[in-house]
């Protein structure tokens, strides 16, 4: 039998030679019997959607119209209850390409009320082929268990494990299912349904951190992520064994590194140089695209992303409790006697503060490195600018941001007055003195040393907040980053006039006389990808400081032909930052009236 982590995929040709046929069962206790859920199946075509009622399957429609998938009922277990479908998969019509199984509570029921939640697949003659436990299910009232997709000839399955914070209505909508009148009536119940969405919105505010004007995040949300991290840290202690172990791993090699700085290396902020590249130099060598794909075979990249913000946050949370319990008694008493001098300059904190400085920066910067990837962001480490990028996107660095600012927002609401409480500004000020991003980082970690009695849990809290944070900042920008790049190459793609585009883009950007940053990223990917496809160079329009609307207007009315890609061009290059302005409205007409007389 296979035991399955979440995201893993195997073919069932790997598990066993009589697998044409196989049962899936779905089990679970619960503190009230069976615990009130329903399974459901779901028929999904090439596009990842239902194509009718058919091909949602629930109790109200318990088998597919040629009976290849059937729901057998649920059974009392010896260790709670259990949910039962058969597979004949050589009879699953050729036009489905993923069967997802999926299950639902309701009356404000969670499941995380439900203990032992595990999905298993056997075959014909009962011989167990895999199992996989889901560790985390979360204060969600849906969860896709596992799937059975094609590849090629063969059937695969997965281990899922994905919860669905707008609950079963949201995760219905996913698949094309109506549950208010289309496939699916019998299904997921519509009161179960939340407007929140499953990933940010690609606009999110976030998104705008690369720009020095960005907005820190609303003291609401610091405080519901701050919670959410605080109830998880209390179990960090009980993760699975091969986490620690890995931890344990990581925290070695880095100990090592530490063990090789110079105390002026530290003073300096020179530490943080090397180990960005100690951190990415192997690294991004083995960790690209082709990585990934073969790592979670056909898992969008925003299940990667969550799973792996999820993953890393745990890591931080137990090298918090393990740094944090390395300081003694009498360091904290240092510190304390010096009336908070900065534990940086206590030598007996030094070493134990640096190991998890740098396990966190390591950490955050591979976690953000890993999304950019996944979201196909190409980064180029050689260049500064895009390491620079990474770097901000990784630690959530904005420019002009104040060091106690820096700190403040780095730290949940719910912890903030025991730092006012045992911190003064002497120690938040202690490292001035280091370079731009080494006293960032510094401050921003050595809050959690040295408090006495809340030491480890509070260091517990604010690793997995600060990685958390980092991780959905980092899916934000890289995400919208991953949407402008997907205008540009549809719009590149499609363009019969790939130099006039340029200018029409051009000109619809500078008319409100501002540029903001998504339309940045768009007028960048657009000289990129003309270049590479079209082997266009315009020299004229990067050296403009200013366009000058009567030349472009010449320009649109010399070109003989059909000129309609360009004012789609325009259409779309003004919406990617949100609303068409009064401006770029006006822009749009007059290239619309043109393109009609051409």
């Amino acid at each position: 039998m296979r035991k399955m982590v979440k995201g893993a995929n195997v073919g069932l040709a790997e598990l066993g030679e009589d697998v044409a046929s196989v049962v899936m069962s779905l089990g679970w206790t619960g503190a009230t019997g069976e615990g009130d859920v329903d399974v459901f199946v779901l028929l999904l075509d090439g596009n990842g959607k239902v194509s009718g009622d058919g091909d949602f399957l629930s109790s109200g429609n318990p088998a597919a119209g040629n009976g290849s998938v059937r729901l057998l009922g649920r059974t009392s277990a010896a260790d709670g209850s259990e949910e039962r479908i058969s597979f004949d998969l050589d009879a699953v019509p050729a036009e489905v390409e993923q069967i997802v199984v999926a299950a639902s509570r309701h009356d404000g029921s969670a499941f995380e009320d439900l203990n032992d939640l595990r999905v298993a697949l056997a075959d014909s003659s009962g011989e167990s082929l895999v199992h996989f436990s889901l560790d985390e299910a979360g204060a969600v009232s849906a969860v896709i268990f596992g799937a059975l997709y094609r590849r090629g000839d063969e059937w695969k399955f997965r281990a899922v494990g994905q919860g669905y914070a707008s609950g079963p209505a949201g995760l219905a909508a996913d698949f094309g299912v109506d549950i208010d009148g289309g496939a699916g009536t019998t299904g997921p119940d519509p009161r179960a349904a939340s407007p929140s969405a499953t990933v940010p919105s690609p606009r999110a505010s976030e998104a705008a951190a690369d720009s020095d004007e960005a907005e820190p995040e609303s003291e609401v949300d610091a405080e519901a992520d701050a919670a959410e991290v605080e109830a998880e840290a209390v179990g960090a202690a009980g993760d699975d064994e091969a986490d620690r172990e890995f931890v344990e791993h990581e925290r070695s090699e880095v100990r090592d590194f530490v063990k090789g700085l110079s105390p002026d290396d530290i003073k300096s902020g020179g530490w943080f140089t090397k180990l960005s590249a100690q951190a990415l130099s192997s690294y991004t060598d083995k960790v690209d695209w082709k990585y990934f794909q073969e790592r979670y075979e056909g898992v969008p990249a925003d299940v990667i992303v969550d799973q792996r913000i999820k993953m890393a946050s745990r890591y931080a949370a137990l090298e918090g409790g393990l740094s944090a319990g390395a300081y003694s008694a009498a360091v904290a008493a240092t510190i304390g006697s010096l009336g908070g001098a900065s534990a940086a300059t206590v030598p007996a904190a030094v070493a134990t503060m640096m190991v998890d400085v740098a396990f966190i920066t390591r950490l955050q910067l591979r976690l953000a490195y890993d999304i950019a990837v996944l979201y196909r962001v190409t980064l180029d480490l050689s260049d500064p600018d895009d390491m620079w990028k990474l770097i901000r996107v990784a630690f959530t660095i904005k420019s002009g941001e104040a060091v106690r600012g820096g700190v403040t927002k780095a730290v949940p609401a719910m912890v903030r007055p025991v730092v006012k409480r045992f911190y003064s500004g002497a120690v938040l000020n202690a490292a001035k003195g280091l370079p731009v991003v080494g006293k960032y980082l510094l401050q921003r970690n050595v809050i959690k040393i040295g408090i006495p009695v809340v030491g480890v849990p509070l260091a517990v809290v604010l690793n997995r907040y600060t990685t958390l944070l980092a991780g959905r900042h980092a899916q934000a920008v890289f995400r919208n980053e991953a949407r402008v790049i997907e205008i540009a190459e549809r719009l590149t793609g499609r363009s019969r006039h790939p130099r006039l585009m340029l200018w029409v883009a051009w000109l619809v950007i500078l008319a409100d006389e501002k540029t903001t940053d998504d339309e940045a990223l768009l007028i960048r990917h657009l000289v990129r990808l003309v270049r590479d496809q079209h082997q266009v160079v315009d020299r004229q329009i990067a050296h403009l400081v200013d366009v000058d609307h009567a030349d472009v207007w010449r320009r649109v009315d010399a070109e003989p032909g059909d000129l309609s890609d360009l004012l789609d061009v325009a259409e779309q290059v003004a919406a990617v930052d949100g609303d068409v302005n009064t401006a770029e409205s006006a822009v749009i007409s007059e290239l619309r009236d043109r393109c009609c007389r051409a």
